[in-house]
C-alpha cells in the first residue's frame, strides 16, 4: 500500500508539472486571485463565466496551485454537495483555529448548485470566516440576486472568460507541437478557444487532413459546448444565428416555424457563447463554424432549408464597420464556396444588391470583391499586397505558408503585405458601401 501511495505521488506531481507547462494565459485571473490571496485587494469573491470548454476548470486547478503555496487551506466542490461543503469548511478550518487565513472554496460546474443558491447566499458565504476567498466558476453569467444586491456588490467581482489571444492561442499550439504548415489553419478554425485548440492540434497529430479534422472539431464541440436543446424551436434558432451571422427578432420571425420568437431572442442572448450586440446576437465565430459544418454532415437537407430560409427573409440588418470587415474575411475564405458566399451577411448589402437584387447574389458578391481586388492591383503601391490577398484567398496554396514560399517571401514580410492587403480592399468595399 505504502509503496502505490508512493508512486500515485509522483503521478500526481508529473501531472501537475504537466498541466503547468501547457497553461498559457490567462495573467489578468490570475494576477485578481492573487491579490484576493495576499489581501491587496477588497473583493474575496470571483464569479467566473464562460461557455464549456473555455478553460474555468483548468483555471480554477492553477488558483488552487497558488492557494496551496501560500499555505491556504482549499476546498473544492466539483459537484452539488451542501452538506459535503459545509464538513469540508469545517475540516480545513476547525472553528477554534481563529484568526488564521481562512480557507479558499472553489466551486466548479456552478450551475449544479442553483437550487440552493439563496441558502449560500443569504446563510452559508456571510458565516465563512474573515479572509475567505470563495471562487464560482459556470457556463452562465451570475443573476441579478448577486448583483443587485448592494452588499455582494462590494464583495463580489464577475469575471467572464474569453477566449486566448492570438498570440497565446498559437503558444498553445506551439506546445502541442503543431507544424508551422497547419497553424494559421488551425488557429482559423479553432479561434481562441483551448478545447478546440487542443482537439485540433490532437486531430492534426493523428493525420486528419483539413476536412477531416474541421468535420471532427465541428462534431467535438457541438457535443461540448452547445450539447442538448430544449427544444426543437431552440435548435432552429442556434442553426439560424450560426448562418445569418446576426440574429435578431425580425430574423426569427421570418425563418423559425415555431416558439415565441422573442424569447428565443433573449434565450439566444443568454448563452454564454454569443455576443449580444445593439445591432441582435452573433454567435462565436469557432460555434459558427462548428454549427454550420456539423448540419451540413448530419442533415444536408436541413442545412439546404435554414440557408435558403435566411436568402428569402432578406432580413440582414445594416453592418457595423467591424461586422462588414468581419463578413468580407469570411466571404474571401469562401471563395469557392456558393453554399457560404450565399449566406453572407454581405449578400444582402447595398453594394451587392445595387448590382444585382434579384440575381445569384452570391455570384454578385464573388463579382464585388473581385472588382474591388482588380482596382487594388492597379495601384503600384499596393501590388505587394496584392498579390499577398490574391495568393492567399484566389489562389490554390493550401496554407499561408505555402502562400508565403509560393511569393518567395520570408513569413513575416507575407503576414505584413496581407494584413496591408486586408486593410486596402475592406476600406475600398466600405466606400463601396457607404457611397451607393
Amino acid at each position: 500500500m505504502a509503496r502505490q501511495e508512493h508512486a500515485g505521488a509522483r503521478l500526481e506531481q508529473y501531472l501537475r508539472f504537466a498541466r503547468n507547462r501547457a497553461f498559457v494565459g490567462r495573467e489578468a485571473e490570475m494576477e485578481s486571485f492573487r491579490a484576493a490571496l495576499t489581501g491587496d485587494c477588497a473583493f474575496t469573491f470571483r464569479y467566473i463565466h464562460g461557455p464549456g470548454g473555455i478553460g474555468k476548470s483548468t483555471l480554477l486547478r492553477r488558483f488552487a496551485a497558488e492557494a496551496e503555496r501560500a499555505g491556504r487551506p482549499i476546498v473544492r466542490m466539483d459537484r452539488y454537495d451542501p452538506i459535503g461543503v459545509v464538513a469540508a469548511v469545517l475540516a480545513a478550518q476547525p472553528l477554534s483555529l481563529s484568526g488564521t487565513p481562512g480557507p479558499v472554496l472553489l466551486f466548479d460546474e456552478f450551475e449544479q448548485w442553483q437550487q440552493a443558491e439563496m441558502w449560500l447566499r443569504e446563510e452559508f458565504l456571510p458565516g465563512l470566516p474573515v479572509g475567505t476567498v470563495v471562487v464560482f466558476a459556470g457556463r452562465g453569467a451570475p443573476t441579478l440576486e448577486w448583483t443587485a444586491d448592494p452588499g455582494w456588490h462590494e464583495v463580489l467581482r464577475v469575471i467572464r472568460l474569453g477566449e486566448l489571444a492570438p498570440a497565446e492561442a498559437e503558444a498553445l499550439l506551439d506546445h502541442e507541437s503543431v507544424p508551422r504548415a497547419r497553424l494559421a489553419f488551425l488557429l482559423d478554425v479553432a479561434g481562441g478557444h483551448p478545447l478546440a485548440l487542443r482537439l485540433a492540434a490532437e486531430a492534426a497529430a493523428a493525420g486528419l487532413d483539413d476536412d477531416q479534422l474541421r468535420l471532427h472539431l465541428a462534431q467535438a464541440l457541438v457535443r461540448k459546448v452547445i450539447g442538448e436543446l430544449p427544444s426543437a424551436a431552440h435548435r432552429e434558432a442556434v442553426e439560424v444565428a450560426a448562418y445569418a451571422d446576426l440574429a435578431t427578432e425580425k430574423l426569427l420571425r421570418a425563418t423559425v416555424a415555431d416558439g415565441d420568437q422573442v424569447t428565443l431572442l433573449r434565450w439566444l442572448c443568454d448563452l454564454p457563447y454569443a455576443e449580444t450586440t445593439s445591432e441582435g446576437v452573433r454567435m462565436r465565430p469557432y460555434v459558427r463554424h462548428a454549427i454550420r459544418a456539423e448540419l451540413r454532415w448530419r442533415d444536408p437537407a436541413r442545412d439546404e432549408v435554414v440557408r435558403s430560409r435566411i436568402e428569402s427573409a432578406g432580413a440582414a440588418e445594416p453592418l457595423t464597420r467591424t461586422d462588414f470587415e468581419a463578413a468580407v474575411r469570411d466571404a474571401l475564405r469562401a471563395w469557392r464556396r456558393p453554399d457560404l458566399l450565399a449566406v453572407n451577411s454581405l449578400v444582402h448589402s447595398r453594394m451587392v444588391t445595387s448590382v444585382d437584387a434579384h440575381g445569384d447574389r452570391a455570384e454578385t458578391l464573388r463579382g464585388v470583391l473581385r472588382s474591388a481586388l482588380d482596382a487594388m492591383g492597379e495601384d503600384p503601391r499596393e501590388l505587394k499586397a496584392y498579390r499577398a490577398l490574391t495568393a492567399t484567398y484566389l489562389g490554390t496554396a493550401p496554407t499561408q505558408e505555402a502562400a508565403a514560399e509560393r511569393l518567395g517571401l520570408p513569413f513575416s514580410t507575407y503576414r505584413r503585405h496581407l494584413n496591408r492587403g486586408l486593410e486596402v480592399l475592406n476600406n475600398l468595399l466600405w466606400r463601396r458601401e457607404t457611397f451607393v
